[in-house]
């Protein structure tokens, strides 16, 4: 069974929530209607991988060695 474990700054990627609320504005801007500091909002979505947890390294690492 595949285990998962949280990132060390797992309750950084609260903060990538703030992201989907800006996704409006990043719109606007491709609309035409925005200003280019609204593309700024895209990092808050880079801080939401903090928050999506991952596989151990020896659990991949083992899967690997079945496949062969």
């Amino acid at each position: 069974m595949n285990e998962l474990t949280c990132k060390k700054f797992w309750f950084l990627g609260f903060l990538g929530f703030i992201g989907f609320f800006e996704i409006a504005d990043v719109i606007s801007f491709f609309q035409g209607q925005g200003s280019g500091w609204s593309l700024l909002c895209l990092f808050w979505i880079l801080w939401f991988d903090s928050f999506l947890p991952t596989q151990k390294y020896s659990d991949v690492a083992s899967e690997k060695e079945k496949e062969k």
